[in-house]
């Protein structure tokens, strides 16, 4: 056994540590596991990924036994009075789940803004709340995963490979996968963390996909870090992970692809990450900004359209960073 972690934590380049999925048994998890929790949290909106999260959390529930304790649905209604078809697909597939609606759970620094980081913040106040009284922090072990991966990629081995990593001792793990590179990643992330020399940001640029939904960590670890409300979830959490004194995990989760979004959410979500990132380097000391510089929140452009008229845009793409949760628990 000892050998094999050692084998294990081989490929290491600067401060992250590479794993591939596939070295994560279900039997060695569980052996391993002990008196942790693991929870997986699904996020969701609306109705749109309803028949694609009832298969995974099927597909959990059967080939993760006892493994997983608990299933969480962390769901956004569009109408926050009607019960969606998730959560009745959902508890479908595990009548156990516990469903946490965004729209109406009260957290005292949150109001009802909406955003994807915003209600991964919200679940992890939840959960602190479920547990404070039963299970230390430290010994509860949380990955998120993104509903809208499509069937034929997903597995059991993304919860084994980023349990996995976290029960060997690692604070935070970030999914990488192999697919045509994305849009945001190669047009966007890779070159912005590659732009400053810095032993910090030099992390950032070695994250195989920064910007991948699926992460897992210690409920310690979600709770000492910011959360952004929208598109800065994962630029913003990263950029904690290597500032931070964590201990870090990329794992490799192999073949992967999503629903791709339009060109217009693209632009919105460069524009998110771009400004977390001026902003965390700003929180860090970095760079330092002058003669009454400021990082905005509107995203400006003009075009030209297919008839020849010029035109002008402007996007308030406002988002709230939010705490670490130990200031509020």
């Amino acid at each position: 056994m000892k050998s094999h972690k050692k084998n294990k934590m081989r490929e290491i380049l600067n401060n992250i540590v590479y794993f591939n999925s596939c070295e994560f048994t279900l039997d060695e998890l569980v052996r391993n596991k002990k008196d942790k929790k693991i929870f997986i949290v699904f996020s969701t909106f609306g109705e749109r990924e309803s028949d694609l999260v009832f298969s995974k959390i099927n597909l959990l529930k059967t080939a993760g036994g006892d493994f997983i304790d608990k299933i969480f649905l962390s769901h956004r209604r569009v109408d926050c009075n009607r019960v969606e078809k998730t959560e009745v697909r959902a508890r479908d597939a595990d009548p156990g789940i516990e469903i946490v609606i965004c729209n109406s759970l009260s957290v005292p620094d949150m109001g009802e803004e909406k955003g994807k980081g915003a209600d991964m913040r919200r679940t992890i106040f939840y959960i602190n709340s479920i547990c404070k009284d039963s299970v230390h922090a430290d010994n509860v072990i949380i990955v998120f995963l993104d509903a809208d991966v499509l069937p034929e990629f997903f597995n059991i081995h993304f919860v084994l490979g980023l349990a996995g990593a976290v029960l060997e001792g690692f604070d935070f793990a970030k999914a990488s996968f192999w697919r045509e590179m994305g849009r945001v990643k190669k047009f966007v992330a890779q070159p912005l963390f590659s732009i400053i020399d810095h032993p910090n940001i030099k992390n950032l640029s070695n994250f195989a996909y920064p910007l991948s939904g699926e992460v897992g960590g210690t409920l310690s670890f979600f709770n000492s870090v910011d959360f952004w409300q929208i598109y800065g979830v994962e630029t913003g959490m990263i950029f904690d992970a290597c500032f931070g004194n964590y201990k870090v995990a990329d794992v490799n989760l192999g073949k992967y692809d999503h629903q791709h979004h339009p060109d217009a959410n693209i632009q919105r979500m460069s524009f998110g990450i771009i400004r977390t990132f001026f902003l965390k380097l700003l929180e860090y000391g970095v760079i330092e900004l002058k003669d009454g510089a400021t990082i905005g929140d509107i995203l400006s452009y003009s075009f030209i359209d297919d008839n020849g008229k010029r035109n002008v845009d402007d996007f308030d793409l406002t988002e709230r960073k939010y705490q670490p949760c130990n200031n509020i628990i």
